[in-house]
This record gives C-alpha cells, structure tokens and sequence, in this order.
C-alpha cells in the first residue's frame, strides 16, 4: 500500500540527521518544512526542475553535511540529465527522495505524468552511476531502512511511492484550479537561502 506525502515526509523528517540541509519541492513543500522547521531548510520554489541542481550545488559545499532533496517526479522528469551531472561528480553526502505520485505540476493544476506507470526511478538512477538506489512501497518499509540508508555513501536515490488517490494529489485539477499565487511564493526561496547562509556561517564560527 502506497504511503501519502505527509506519511513521507514524516519518516525524513524523524530520520533527519541534525545538521543536515534539506531541499524540497513540490508536494513536499506542504508537509517537511512544518514537520521539521530548521534554519537549515530550502524551498525549491517556483522553480520547477531546478531541486536537484540545486542540490548538487549545496553538497559541493558543504562535503561535511547530509543534503536530503525532496524532489517530485514531474520536477525531475523535467532534468533527467542532473542524475547524470550528480553521478558524475559523485557527492557522498546527497540523497536524493522522489515522491513517484504520478502527477506533473503545470499551470496550477495537476496532471497525470506522461508513462508514470513505466518510469523506474532506480533504474534510471543506477543507470546514470548513482552509487545507491531503493524503493519504498509504504511508510512503514521506509522507517525500518532509512536510518541504515542515510549511513551510507551517496549518491542514493530514494524512490517512495506516493498514494495517486491520496487528497494531496488531488488538491487541484483543471476543473479546481489553484488560487492565485501569492507572492511571497517568488520570495521564499531568496529568503531562506540567506537564512541557511547565515546558519552556516554560525556553525562555522561556532567550531573555529
């Protein structure tokens, strides 16, 4: 049985190493950050695609630290090229969640992702030359592993499989179109990169 992007997320946010930087995205944007409220967390927001270079970048620069990246299915579709580009620089300390839900975010409604029912994310992932790749059917499948996953070397990939019928899926549809967006949407993510900047910049005086 599928897990929803609450139960998910919950499961990150419990396993969540303490300094880690945590990207999200998507669907996740509405249930980590509240779940786990940090300094250390970024918004991927509106910038669709855009989570796992963002990613990279992070854990270029920060070598010592877990990056966890929430990223959606849709989103990824958009830059299958990155799992190349995170392959080939190889950090260690990236892990790469997709929420596989089914749904391609566009115009403020979701659709059905084109061949979602064909797509393997691990496969893709092992592919490109990921050092690690799972999947995880259900909630409770994910809390028994993830402890023992986070220990390991990235890159992983973490595929969970996301409830299709579930109501965060269906929030909006073309016949129940989102509310316009407000604009503290296209400020988030400005606003909490320079607060981990700043969370950082602390820790690193803080062990000088």
């Amino acid at each position: 049985m599928a897990m929803s992007t609450a139960e998910a997320a919950s499961v990150i946010a419990a396993n969540r190493p303490p300094d880690a930087v945590v990207i999200s995205t998507m669907s996740s944007l509405r249930q980590f950050p509240r779940l786990s409220p940090s300094p250390l967390n970024l918004s991927c927001v509106p910038l669709m695609g855009g989570a796992s270079a963002l990613g990279l970048g992070i854990a270029i620069a920060q070598p010592d630290r877990s990056v966890l990246l929430l990223d959606g299915d849709g989103s990824l579709l958009m830059q299958l090229g990155s799992l190349v580009t995170v392959a080939g620089v190889r950090p260690s300390n990236l892990y790469h969640f997709v929420f596989d839900n089914g749904v391609w975010f566009e115009g403020g409604a979701n659709f059905a992702l084109p061949a979602a029912d064909r797509i393997s994310w691990t496969g893709l992932a092992s592919a490109a030359g990921y050092a690690a790749a799972h999947s995880y059917p259900d909630a409770a499948a994910l809390a028994a592993d993830l402890d023992t996953v986070l220990a390991a070397p990235g890159p992983c990939l973490i595929r969970l499989d996301i409830d299709k019928d579930a109501a965060d899926r269906t929030q909006w549809s073309g016949d129940n179109l989102q509310e316009e967006t407000p604009d503290s949407q296209f400020t988030r993510m400005g606003d909490e990169a320079r607060n981990v900047m700043r969370a950082l910049q602390q820790s690193k005086v803080g062990q000088a």
